[in-house]
């Protein structure tokens, strides 16, 4: 009996023994996560502040009073909103909600925002609440973790200003402003790209360089490819002439600013494009003014100098015929007063191209001056072998202009697109209202220009015809320019020939 006892007892020591080591563990391992708690409490960045239902403060720790200038005794035991804004109930102010009354109605975790303080000063704090539950589903105490984020949210509104403010600069950029990264894809392209090239942004983005500027008219690829490498810029700065093409598959030249930004996501090349089409026009109106001018000069003295003698020969070769009775004679001297005949009307068309014209304008219907062409080219060509359509605006406006000088134009220019037709054709001429002016075209349908004569068709005796005297579309050209207008014209071999002309509407 005493052994069964004594049996038992031991049991039960050994038992209270395991209970207490399991006890003695269990808080040492409560010590470690309080000391663990409390590091956290007492070193995290954050404001920490435990209150309970009635927004009464039972501890804060050591970077909330920092915050607030306070020591502990002067917190504990007021109401949170009473230390936090100064004010006398539950945050209720703007759009700030209170953390506290959601989470005692939600039972779980809430973030807000608060944004206080005066216009220019205002302040931005993030606050987490936690309510803490010990026992039953009643949380007995909140623990609110707050954070000032006023510098973050600063900081973002200046790099959002600073993104609107590029994207306004890209935007309303008059160049083409476009990015690619090494693989030479696509990853910006701004509003005057568009413009430009023709594309839309989904057209372009992820797609690679060579849509815009294929391979035959500048090897990117070779550049890029070397600054990879040797991370020494050949071109990277500079600015460079190239062809580029657009949608419709115009080429154009264009000029070519390049730099390159490399962060760790690799590097970014990006290219400020200008379309030096119109530059180049200037420039192609410009060589050909001077030269029209420098040709202008020895033409009117030409002129002067063969005039006199040309009367003398073509008076004195009239007073030999009629003395002549020689059948060959008379036929050799009928070749002669013929060659005298058209350098007479050679020289007249030199000074129609050498003297300054003074436009005698008025207000005109330019529609009506076409028409009046028309009519005069219809009765000198034969309908079965020529036609002439014209789709003319009704809604032109009157221009200020020399009806009789334009009606010289579109008849030297309609007279070369028949000529250019020698087995028949058709002449179409259409009017339409542009901005500040109208537009005039003449389509024929004739052997076309090549591009190289098509650069010379305005100069002085420059002619591919046998019988042209070169003259006619410079005096055209004049003519135009005159009425401060443009004169061009596009044109393909075998394709037919189209003239453009443009005239301001001023009055």
């Amino acid at each position: 009996m005493e052994r069964e006892l004594l049996r038992e007892s031991r049991a039960e020591v050994s038992r209270l023994k395991e209970t207490i080591k399991k006890k003695e563990r269990e808080i040492e391992k409560m010590r470690t996560n309080s000391l663990f708690l409390d590091t956290i409490f007492k070193e995290i960045h954050e404001e920490i502040m435990i209150i309970d239902q009635d927004f009464n403060i039972l501890d804060v720790n050591k970077v909330f009073l920092e915050q607030y200038g306070l020591d502990k005794k002067d917190v504990t035991g007021r109401k949170c909103y009473e230390v936090t804004y100064n004010s006398k109930g539950p945050c209720d102010f703007g759009d700030c909600v209170c953390p506290l009354e959601k989470a005692k109605k939600d039972g779980r975790r809430v973030e807000v925002s608060h944004l206080y303080g005066p216009p220019g000063k205002k302040r931005e704090t993030i606050r987490i609440m936690y309510p803490l539950k010990a026992n039953g589903e009643i949380p007995d105490c909140f623990v609110e973790i707050s954070r000032d984020v006023t510098a973050q949210r600063n900081l973002i509104n200046k790099l959002q200003s600073s993104e609107k403010n590029l994207r306004a600069i890209l935007d309303n950029a008059t160049d083409a402003i476009l990015s690619v990264n090494e693989s030479h894809k696509i990853i910006l392209f701004n509003n005057a790209a568009k413009y430009i090239f023709g594309y839309t942004l989904k057209e372009v983005l992820n797609k690679d360089l060579r849509i815009l500027i294929p391979p035959q008219y500048g090897d990117h690829y070779k550049y890029v490819k070397k600054f990879l490498e040797t991370k020494k810029p050949r071109i990277i700065g500079e600015t460079i002439s190239l062809t580029a093409l657009r949608k419709n598959g115009e080429e154009f030249p264009i000029e070519l600013g390049l730099s390159h930004n490399e962060t760790t996501d690799g590097i970014t090349f990006t290219a400020i494009i200008r379309d030096m089409t119109e530059q180049k026009e200037l420039e192609k109106k410009l060589l050909q003014a001077e030269r029209l001018a420098a040709v202008g000069k020895t033409v009117a003295s030409v002129a002067h100098e063969i005039k006199n003698p040309l009367m003398i020969i073509g008076g004195f070769s009239h007073q030999v015929k009629r003395g002549l009775s020689d059948e060959s004679a008379i036929r050799k001297l009928d070749m002669v007063l013929d060659e005298v005949t058209r350098l007479e009307k050679l020289v007249r068309n030199l000074g129609d191209f050498t003297k300054e014209y003074r436009l005698v304008k008025r207000p005109s219907d330019i529609n009506d001056v076409i028409r009046d062409v028309l009519k005069i080219m219809g009765e000198l060509y034969s309908p079965d072998k020529y036609g002439f359509t014209h789709d003319l605006a009704p809604d032109l406006p009157e221009i200020n202009c020399d009806p009789d000088k334009l009606k010289q134009v579109f008849m030297n220019v309609i007279g070369n697109g028949i000529e250019a037709m020698e087995g028949g054709g058709e002449i179409a001429i259409t009017s339409k209202k542009i901005p500040n002016g109208v537009e005039i075209t003449i389509k024929d349908e004739g052997i076309g220009i090549s591009e190289e004569n098509l650069f010379n068709i305005f100069e002085p005796f420059f002619t591919t015809r046998e019988k042209g005297s070169g003259l006619g579309l410079s005096i055209s050209y004049k003519i135009v320019s005159a009425h401060d207008g443009d004169i061009s014209a596009t044109s393909r071999p075998g394709e037919g020939t189209t003239f453009s002309i443009l005239l301001p509407a001023g009055i």
